[in-house]
């Protein structure tokens, strides 16, 4: 009796040994497998991690590139407070200007390359919470090797790896918008480079064990995200509007991390310009806008810039002297 009860017990501690050991075996792959998770702290936690150098195409050759020499050709300085930071996704809490609660952006100007869908891939998880996280933007998934391309014209801000985004890609675009490319293989862009709407700026591959999805793309203003289905048709590869109207509940504030100030890499000068002059003194090949405010006029608006009624209506396909508060008009 004694072996039997000996043996039953052994039998059971081997039993008890093995469902154990069944039920920590998922923990122990998931520790040693990577799983991207891009939510709405990831860019907090990227920041106590090392910012990389990108994966950089073979091909790519820095000295075809276009790169802005001067401040002044940095897009929406001066509504961004003068903050362009090439080292991380967001640095710095600004205030959104906001107007009885909205706010205006015209997205695709007259004589200006139109939007261009960021990729050829289809849409494999939206703008969704996922366990009581915020999904910070739309993923995409390829079934071969894709390029990725820029939506709008614009300046690369940030062309660096990071820990949960991998090799990533901002572009800062003239209306003040900025668009985030992540997950990408290689990239083909750095960071000062102009580009336009459609231009080449990485290559994304089908999602591999380490690697969620192929693409992670997101939309951002002020250095705050917002739901990019605000702004483009996934269905149909298109603008929803040429005229994106946020409020402040499209928004979802998060904390931020405010780093060290990297070192400035452009040339900057000392002169000290207010906003508009600086908008003034923009070279004439770069866009400029303005963003309306109460009581302010299509006559008022062209005396302030010194332009002609006939030039802002051109620049902005204006069919009569309807303006609206916290829209933004081209003025050069």
């Amino acid at each position: 009796m004694k072996n039997n009860f000996g043996v039953r017990c052994s039998v059971s501690f081997f039993l008890f040994f093995l469902i154990f050991i069944a039920h920590l075996s998922p923990l122990t792959s998931f520790a040693q497998q990577v799983f991207i998770d891009i939510d709405e702290q990831a860019q907090n936690r990227i920041m106590a991690t090392e910012v990389r150098e990108c994966d950089y195409y073979p091909n790519l050759n820095v000295d075809k590139t276009s790169i802005i020499k001067n401040i002044k050709q940095i897009p929406a300085l001066a509504l961004y407070q003068n903050l362009w930071d090439t080292l991380f996704i967001r640095s710095e809490m600004i205030e959104i200007p906001f107007f009885d609660n909205q706010l205006k952006i015209m997205l695709v100007q007259e004589m200006n390359i139109p939007f261009a869908f960021p990729t050829s891939g289809a849409v494999a998880t939206g703008f969704v919470k996922n366990k009581g996280r915020q999904h910070t933007g739309i993923d995409f998934s390829v079934s071969k090797k894709e390029p990725v391309v820029a939506c709008f014209d614009g300046v690369i801000r940030v062309a660096k790896k990071f820990e949960e985004y991998g090799n990533t890609v901002i572009i800062r675009h003239y209306n003040g918008l900025e668009t985030l490319y992540a997950l990408l293989d290689n990239v083909c862009v750095v960071t000062n480079q102009k580009v336009n709407a459609g231009e080449l700026i990485g290559y994304i591959s089908p999602a591999e064990p380490t690697k969620k999805n192929a693409l992670h793309f997101e939309t951002r203003f002020m250095n705050e995200f917002f739901n990019p289905e605000k702004m483009i048709n996934f269905s149909e590869r298109r603008l929803q509007n040429n005229i994106l109207t946020l409020t402040p509940n499209d928004f979802i504030s998060i904390p931020v991390v405010k780093p060290t100030p990297p070192e400035t890499q452009i040339e900057t000068t000392s002169e000290n310009h207010s906003p508009e002059e600086q908008l003034l003194n923009t070279p004439k090949s770069m866009p400029v806008f303005h963003t309306v405010a109460k009581g302010e006029t299509i006559f008022k608006i062209c005396s302030k810039y010194k332009i002609t009624e006939q030039q802002l209506r051109s620049l902005n396909n204006l069919k009569n002297d309807h303006i609206e508060i916290g829209q933004q008009l081209r003025i050069q």
